[in-house]
């Protein structure tokens, strides 16, 4: 038995230790490649040989310039012309010429090989004051630049993609490196563990062999550890003063009794289960084991050691030890609730890193598109301001009054929809960065919505919209940004809707909310109807209309702010209709008492 524990303990760090080895030989590995991946990118520059082809293209048409002009020598022509064509040789060979015709510029490639000879003629035929030789090698020269110039775009952007491929691979093996130091710290404490229990086993073993060896002179000197010893009965033998003292008992009277009449804690079944063991012949111990000597205090905890009792032919009774291990059960279980809250904060901290990032792509994703489109928007307006200008000056003596307010009112209807472009995109760019705030009060719905409809009807004369007032309906909003999402959906309805038809709306109210109906006929692609509330999203019917894709996600948004919902639906009669619900105001307050 000694052999086998021998060994075990041998073993045991061994294996550990290699663990150690192979994870920190892991991490190593893991950095290696990172710093390899990361030089062996910074060697496969395709822009800098681009680059050296068009700077060797330009000097080549300075010298022959300079040369037609009287300056140059026609020696430094043709060695220009060589440094060109050794440029070019490298990009037209090995794997400059396969990214080269990956990105579409073999044809440019093919005509400049084609025209080496016809560049070697130019050249060597080029005096002063031969200006067509000149123009004929700068319109050679000029389409191999434009191709360059369009490649070294395309290959800054391939390697900039390529970058980013290589950092999302370095924080995935940064990932992996972090947990293999995360195994070697959780090995690490295993191993302790595993010292620490094999030292405490070690220590039972030898106070084993010091009680049994000096168990009389134990069971006559005082001691601070409680004892008890039992028959094989499980009758008290022997209890000490400390095992009297802290079951509130005495000596004499627990003398042949039950274990189970000095406290009830022996009562339970796994200290019978371990009082069995020691009659069996079995020593053990029984960790931190609960203990309160009355109701009104806490519990404390005590180490329960056990030992067969033996005589010349055979096991007589068993004694136990109780040691006070209240501190370290306090101190195990703190260490075990903040490894748990360190383990729950590592996971909750990576995924918000993880989020962070797929947050931050997504960003970029966004707003490059975004930034085309509210370019490409703000163009119209103004353009349509700068063509009704520039009439009303060319013609400034010519004009009617009425063509002067045509002119006028085109001019300030772009001037309305640049600012509501304008209006739009701060406010998405407010609520993205949170810094929205409602104020909530109760208000009157039916008469928010007439009054936005009499401005609607002055703004828009050509479109009919009808509303049959209600009685007063109070709702808990915000006015300003109830309005807007009204506002918004009035706008889209009598964009989209087709001519000569009207826009209705209507109030609703269900379960604590109240609300309107915006109705219009018109038409929307089955494909884009699940995206219509997304930011940025314009539909297959909105290409040749004004906007940037936010206005119904701002309004669903808003809606959201207030506690509301803002929805959509396709009605029985083919019609669209946009459904804004607010909580009612008497709804309100009914739940908040």
């Amino acid at each position: 038995m000694m052999i086998r524990r021998g060994t075990l303990g041998i073993v045991v760090p061994s294996v550990t230790i290699g663990i150690f080895a192979v994870l920190i030989a892991f991490s190593l590995v893991r950095l290696s490649t990172i710093e390899e991946d990361m030089r062996i990118e910074a060697t496969q520059n395709m822009l800098w040989v681009i680059a050296r082809s068009q700077v060797a293209s330009l000097k080549l048409q300075q010298a022959a310039s300079s040369r037609v002009t009287g300056v140059g020598e026609p020696a430094e022509v043709e060695r220009q012309l060589n440094n060109l064509l050794s440029h070019h040789n490298v990009l037209n060979h090995g794997p400059q010429r396969r990214q080269m015709v990956e990105m579409g510029f073999a044809d440019a490639l093919d005509a400049m090989e084609a025209r080496q000879g016809e560049l070697w003629e130019i050249v060597s035929g080029l005096e002063a004051g031969e200006e067509a030789s000149l123009l004929r090698l700068n319109a050679i020269l000029s389409r191999y630049d434009a191709a360059l110039a369009r490649a070294a775009n395309m290959a800054m952007i391939a390697e900039w993609d390529s970058l980013g491929s290589k950092l999302d691979n370095s924080r995935q093996e940064v990932s992996h490196i972090i947990l293999s130091l995360i195994v070697i710290a959780l090995t690490g404490a295993g191993m302790t563990f595993y010292l620490v229990r094999a030292t405490q086993s070690g220590r039972s073993r030898a106070q084993q062999l010091e009680s049994e060896k000096a168990l009389s002179q134990l069971l006559v000197t005082s001691s601070g550890e409680a004892i008890i010893a039992v028959d094989r009965e499980r009758r008290s033998t022997l209890l000490n003063d400390a095992a009297a003292m802290l079951f509130g008992v005495t000596a004499e009277e627990t003398l042949h009794c039950p274990l189970a009449a000095i406290s009830g804690v022996f009562g339970e079944d796994r200290v019978e289960a371990v009082i069995s063991e020691a009659l069996d012949g079995h020593s053990g111990v029984l960790r931190d084991l609960p203990f309160s000597h009355k109701a009104d205090t806490g519990p404390i905890y005590f180490d329960l050691r056990f030992f067969p009792m033996r005589d010349g032919t055979g096991i007589i009774g068993a004694i136990m030890f109780l040691s006070d291990a209240t501190e370290q059960y306090r101190a195990k279980r703190d260490l075990s609730e903040r490894r748990d809250y360190l383990e729950e904060q590592v996971v909750l901290r990576t995924k918000e890193l993880h989020a962070a990032l797929e947050r931050e792509r997504s960003a970029t994703a966004i707003y490059r598109n975004f930034a085309a489109l509210v370019s490409h928007q703000f163009r119209t307006p103004l353009a349509i301001v700068d063509s009704s200008l520039q009439r009303l000056m060319r013609r400034s003596n010519r004009l009617e009054p009425d063509e002067i307010l045509e002119r006028g009112g085109q001019a300030r209807s772009a001037v309305r929809n640049l600012v509501q472009l304008v209006d739009s995109t701060l406010d998405n760019a407010r609520l993205y960065a949170g810094q929205i705030e409602q104020n909530s009060v109760a208000w009157d719905l039916d008469r928010l919505i007439a009054d936005t409809l009499e401005r609607q009807a002055e703004e828009m004369p050509g479109r009919a919209f009808r509303y049959a007032n209600g009685c007063p309906r109070l709702v808990l909003c915000d006015p300003v940004y109830t309005e807007h999402i009204i506002v918004n959906l009035l706008s889209n309805a009598a964009k989209y809707a087709p001519p000569g038809t009207a826009v209705d709306v209507e109030l609703v109210s269900a379960d604590g909310y109240g609300g309107c109906r915006i109705i219009n006929e018109g038409h929307i692609d089955p494909d884009d109807r699940e995206h219509l509330f997304e930011r940025f999203f314009r539909g297959k019917n909105a290409s040749d209309r004004n906007g940037v894709g936010i206005g119904l996600y701002l309004a669903r948004s808003l809606a959201q702010l207030q506690y509301g919902k803002l929805s959509f639906e396709i009605l029985p009669d083919g019609r669209i209709a946009f459904t804004l619900v607010l909580p009612l105001a008497d709804a309100a307050c009914s739940a908040t008492q």
